[in-house]
């Protein structure tokens, strides 16, 4: 455990350390090796304890766990919650629900005692059950990590160590501790694995541990790959959509970056949506929604993961000031302020396009897609109108009266400060 922490650096000097205390021996086993240690690494030890209200007997832990820490000096942070209301008014199954309030909960006890870091006491087991949970459910390679050594303010010192091994440690200690007796009721989906399913893999490989560890190794380092990847990669983000090119990559680094775009925004990329994007990776143009509020379109050579949100469809300019429209930054002024800009006559009219619109002799989305500009631009693009004429589509289109126009009395200047085109033609110049 020493070493594995400083190979590690789970524990920094001077830090303080926020236990997960349960009562059970995993918890009870790692909160007494920390003790052991704390001295010569110089970090200091806390506990928190939530009492989930599940069964009769979670009183009594929470009165050992009060006891035990009385007994070793260990400042401890109690709370007490109803799983069950929790888990009816929000719709989600016991071992989601619980879940969900124990993480939320150690991080209020990990404010309260001003701690640095939450120590979990999840072993070897508990990632080989996950792991069979998760390729069960159905997930990806690097969905089959679950769980690392440090993730943020959390680490789990006992990670790779057998349960077994943490049972015989308490044992040569003497180490008391609880039963939770929930542990053998296999209507819960860990358990069914642990006492089920585990047990049948055994007789094909007794040494079923190490190989889905192995198993975890190599998924650990292809996500770490897939990060150093990623952070190499030119992505155009903001609060609605993540745009990339996928010029260049192969399907794996497009899935990926998918994936983690859609995470961004609190989804989840289901296989569904893998195997329909796979379909379509090599038609020009599609759109799949991913969500109620989330959808992924790909035109030209991008990819668009984007949230649904309300357009401007019309904005009227009738004096000087700034403007956004749909993400199209203008301003009007005395003075150039920006490469792209035009000559006006206040008032004008910025407009999202329509049906039938035209200029000359052309059809606006003849126009549009020749310009190379993405799908998911084009419906909330401005449309810069001046006596009801179009006069200038930004990046598309400039009337020759605006070219043959200079700065005077008669005319405003208006600034196209920023938009969304100009960092796509800096991605496609990037991606070559």
């Amino acid at each position: 455990m020493l070493r594995f922490i400083e190979d590690l650096q789970l524990i920094s000097p001077s830090q303080s350390v926020l236990v997960a205390l349960s009562g059970g021996i995993d918890s009870v086993s790692l909160l007494n090796v920390l003790l052991q240690i704390h001295k010569k690494l110089k970090f200091r030890v806390f506990a928190a304890h939530l009492n989930h209200m599940l069964r009769h007997s979670a009183t009594r832990d929470e009165n050992f766990v009060k006891d035990l820490c009385r007994d070793l000096n260990i400042e401890l942070y109690v709370e007490r919650v109803n799983v069950i209301d929790f888990c009816r008014e929000n719709g989600l199954g016991i071992e989601e629900g619980a879940r969900k309030l124990r993480y939320e909960f150690l991080e209020r006890a990990k404010n309260a005692l001003h701690c640095d870091v939450i120590a979990l006491a999840h072993n070897l087991n508990d990632l080989v059950e996950t792991i069979i949970h998760r390729m069960a459910r159905g997930t990806g390679p690097t969905g089959l990590v679950c769980m690392k050594p440090k993730t943020d303010d959390r680490i789990r010192p006992f990670l790779y160590i057998k349960r077994s091994e943490i049972e015989s440690y308490a044992k040569r200690r003497n180490l008391n501790y609880v039963e939770d007796e929930t542990n053998l009721d296999i209507k819960y989906t860990r358990n069914y694995i642990r006492h089920q399913v585990i047990p049948m893999l055994r007789k094909i490989n007794p040494s079923i541990e190490e190989a889905l560890f192995q198993l975890h190794l190599s998924c650990l380092m292809l996500e770490e790959h897939v990060e150093r990847f990623i952070e190499r990669q030119r992505t155009i983000e903001s609060d609605r959509r993540i745009i990339f090119s996928i010029r260049e990559l192969d399907m794996f680094q497009i899935i990926e970056l998918i994936k983690r775009a859609t995470e961004k925004f609190g989804e989840r990329l289901e296989f569904e949506h893998v195997r329909q994007f796979l379909q379509h990776l090599h038609d020009s143009s599609w759109t799949l929604r991913l969500s109620k509020k989330l959808w992924l379109e790909k035109s030209f050579e991008l990819v668009c993961v984007e949230k649904e949100h309300t357009k401007i469809e019309s904005m009227d300019i009738t004096h000087p000031g700034l403007y956004d429209f749909n993400g199209w930054l203008f301003k009007v002024s005395e003075d150039v302020e920006s490469e792209l800009f035009a000559f006006v006559k206040l008032p004008i009219l910025l407009r999202t396009r329509k049906q039938g619109d035209r200029i000359e002799s052309k059809k606006l989305k003849d126009l549009l897609i020749e310009a190379r500009i993405p799908s998911f631009l084009r419906n909330e693009m401005p449309l810069v109108f001046e006596d009801d004429i179009i006069l200038w589509v930004p990046y598309v289109y400039v009337d020759e009266r605006l070219k043959n126009r200079i700065k005077n009395d008669n005319f405003a200047i208006l600034n196209l400060l920023n938009d969304p085109m100009r960092f796509i033609l800096e991605l496609r110049k990037e991606a070559g």
